[in-house]
């Protein structure tokens, strides 16, 4: 027994590295093929074009679920019309397959159906298309014309060819059809491995086949009389069925539960096998409609023929004669044989004749077991008719008949002795042995590397200390050299300290050099700024001085329209069209004056913004409003130092400009600055006497590639390219000595670079202007 608990912990250990090794797209198949079929024929009956009903309808047939043979006929044949339609490659093979069901339908003969569905799996291996339901159409068929030697040559050759190709939806079914042929000629061993093989297939693409296959292995463990591996598939088949949604409104656990009681049975425990017995009768669906629902009786009949059994090994004989007679009942009203393909044998009579044997009814006992021996030699059920001919021995022993139980247990000897050779002793399938094996191999591989690597540690291990010998012998040759290096150095010592002390009156020239060089450069900066006040202020003086202007003129026009009329309000014929006319006025002006009063407030209430101390922080800053505001500004600075300048101003603003996070004093700052320049660049070209010069400077905004782009453009003198490319440097300047720093560009470029992570970039032409771009992210 230890044996086998060891082959099946090896056999899971190589199940769960092959699970670890999972690739991604196995989860993907698993979406698919373990779709819910009801989900789909609900979005199937909502699709209108033909691409979607057609991947919906390839989706239905892969997942199997189509719910009468009336639907199967329909929905391929949609597939076929759908499928010419759109032009697919795999069109030819769906036709065949509506052609080979309808053949089914006319009952057409059997080897023409065969040709048709031999055709149709054909044309999917050509295209790489699994089909397995035509691989079990084609098994079926055969099946039909009594050719189990043909059959089983096809299932060879077509699992052979899918390992090949490496379609394990297409070998799942043909595993699983040689694993019932084996075990039908009671060759547990095969028959077993090949279902545990199609659990395999099935783990690559669809749990639900998976664990299918794994509760049939378990039952055939069971009637192989090895009850401790079925109880262990067993309930691993319940593990991964419960750990998966349900996929439709019936219970299934009845046919593992079957599996179970009679693993339970062989083990005596008749409590447990009666509580899996009992298990088994209980579910029913939910849905009437679906094709499961056809099986809920037969489900029920089988059931109560294994509760029935339990009954009778726990003595209690009464109450299974009531269970044998409803399933008696469903038997011949549903026409169940010895054995009924999806649900497995029914053991009917066999139960029968035990019922009537404990009840002491010799000849009914008699009659029911030769019954059933006879329907198993019908359907050649090799397990089964050894079973049978135990029981009739033991039968006939039992009431002395000593020539007929003689006879039979010969025959049960032989048969018994031909499958012992064919399987071997130990009642485990071979399958679990080659994946043991396999796992075995899979170990010693890792050992062996485990070696090559402990070898090559070995190695780098002497190397190392080779390199450590070889490292201590230049150490030493290091050494001596060293110690004729100090003895070189002692003499060079005094020579570096002389050195020193020149070095350090060099350095100490350098650091006050530099202290100058560090107070000059701040007194620079200092009179750049206050250059830059002094042209804001300028300009901010003459632009509150219009509307001081407008203020003071209408006042004294408001005092002259008062005096006329307190004068006309004197006189006794007082002319009230006049003072109307007055009052009307005098409004008037009062209105002109409030305008131009706000708009002084305005001027007074930026100058104050500007001169606030900046503290650095960004705000949601109107672009479009400051670079019109500081243009102002800036023209109107230059002409309060010279009255004759004049210029037209250009803006060309986009609406609905997004903020831009900035400091707006530091902006504003740059602004000036560029526009100062500009006035200056027209200014200067304006007293070349250029004939027809008239002096322009714009400014333009707009978005380019997620940036606020500011534009400010003149027609002045222009720079030349090596001008250009020091224009950002600091204490370069084009000015005359005294009228600039040089640091105003340069420190325009710092402000945009650095502080506002954007660019500050100038084109130039010699003789005809200069554009300086801002371009800031929003």
């Amino acid at each position: 027994m230890r044996y086998f608990f060891l082959l099946a912990l090896l056999w899971l250990a190589a199940a769960s590295a092959a699970l670890a090794q999972t690739p991604a797209h196995r989860l993907a198949r698993y979406r698919y093929y373990e779709a819910n079929p009801d989900s789909l024929g609900r979005v199937l009956a909502t699709q209108r074009t033909d691409t979607a009903r057609l991947r919906l309808l390839q989706h239905l047939r892969d997942v199997g679920e189509f719910t009468s043979a009336a639907e199967t006929r329909a929905s391929v044949g949609e597939l076929a019309q759908l499928a010419h339609r759109l032009r697919r490659p795999d069109a030819p093979a769906y036709r065949l397959c509506a052609a080979g069901l309808a053949l089914a339908e006319a009952k057409a003969p059997l080897a023409q159906q065969l040709d048709t569905a031999r055709a149709a799996l054909a044309a999917f291996d050509r295209l790489g298309r699994p089909a397995p339901e035509v691989v079990d159409r084609i098994g079926g068929l055969l099946r039909e014309l009594e050719s189990p030697e043909e059959r089983l040559t096809f299932y060879r050759a077509q699992a052979a060819y899918y390992r090949r190709r490496n379609m394990p939806e297409n070998l799942y079914p043909c595993y699983r059809a040689l694993g019932g042929y084996y075990v039908r000629r009671g060759d547990y061993n095969q028959g077993i491995s090949y279902y545990l093989r199609a659990a395999d297939q099935a783990r690559a693409y669809n749990r639900y086949h998976q664990f299918n296959d794994l509760g049939v292995a378990g039952s055939y463990y069971a009637d192989w009389g090895n009850p401790a591996k079925a109880l262990h598939f067993l309930r691993q088949r319940v593990v991964l069925q419960h750990a998966l949604p349900r996929r439709d409104g019936f219970d299934r656990n009845a046919y593992p539960n079957w599996a179970i009681a009679q693993a339970y049975r062989q083990l005596g425990n008749y409590p447990a096998a009666l509580r899996h017995a009992n298990l088994s009768l209980v579910g029913t669906p939910t849905d009437t409609t679906r094709s499961y629902a056809y099986g809920v009786p037969r489900v029920q009949a089988y059931g109560q023929v294994v509760k029935s059994a339990v009954l009778l090994d726990m003595g209690r004989v009464a109450e299974a004669g009531p269970l044998l007679a409803r399933a008696q009942h469903l038997a011949d009203s549903l026409h169940l044989g010895l054995s009924n393909p999806s649900y497995g044998t029914i053991e009917l009579d066999a139960t029968w004749a035990r019922y009537h044997a404990a009840r002491g009814e010799s000849a009914r006992a008699e009659t029911a077991w030769l019954a059933a021996y006879g329907k198993a030699c019908g359907i050649k059920s090799v397990p089964l008719r050894l079973a049978y001919l135990r029981a009739l021995a033991d039968f006939y022993a039992h009431q002395g008949q000593t020539e007929p139980a003689g006879r039979y247990a010969r025959t049960a000897l032989a048969l018994s002795d031909s499958l012992r050779t064919q399987q071997g002793a130990f009642q485990v399938a071979g399958y679990e042995a080659e994946r043991a094996e396999q796992a075995q191999q899979a170990r010693i591989a890792g050992l062996r590397q485990a070696q090559v690597q402990e070898a090559a540690r070995a190695r780098r291990q002497r190397l190392v200390l080779w390199a450590v010998l070889g490292g201590a012998a230049l150490l030493v040759a290091l050494a001596a050299v060293l110690y004729a290096a100090f003895r070189r150095s002692e003499r060079l010592k005094q020579l570096v300290t002389e050195q020193k002390h020149n070095l350090q009156g060099q350095r100490d020239q350098l650091d006050t050099s530099l202290t100058e060089l560090r107070t000059t450069q701040a007194q620079l900066i200092q009179k750049e700024k206050m250059a830059s006040l002094g042209e804001l202020t300028a300009g901010i003086a003459h632009e509150i001085q219009n509307p001081l202007n407008f203020v003071n003129n209408f006042s004294e026009v408001s005092a002259e329209l008062v005096a006329e009329l307190e004068e006309e309000h004197a006189k006794p014929a007082r002319d009230a069209e006049l003072e109307a006319e007055l009052l009307g006025d005098l409004k008037q002006n009062l209105v002109k004056i409030t305008q131009h009063g706000q708009r002084a407030a305005g001027i007074v209430k930026g100058m104050l913004e500007h001169s606030r101390t900046s503290t650095g922080e960004r705000a949601p800053t109107d672009v479009n409003q400051l670079a019109d505001e500081y243009l102002r500004l800036a023209y109107q600075g230059l002409r309060a130092k010279d009255k004759t300048f004049n210029a037209a101003l250009k803006t060309d603003f986009v609406p609905g400009l997004p903020l831009v996070e900035a400091v707006g004093a530091d902006l504003g700052r740059v602004l000036l600055n560029l526009f100062s320049n500009a006035f200056y660049a027209v200014h200067q070209r304006r007293q070349t006497g250029e004939a027809g010069y008239a002096p322009t400077v714009s400014v333009a905004t707009a978005r380019v590639n997620g940036h606020v782009a500011i534009r400010v453009t003149d027609n002045g003198i222009g720079m030349p390219a090596e001008v250009q490319a020091k224009i950002f440097q600091p204490f370069f300047t084009t000015k005359p000595t005294g009228e600039g720093t040089g640091l105003g560009l340069s420190l325009s470029y710092d402000i945009i670079a650095q502080a506002h992570g954007g660019t500050l970039t100038v084109d130039s032409q010699e003789g005809q202007g200069t554009a300086f771009t801002i371009s800031l992210p929003h």
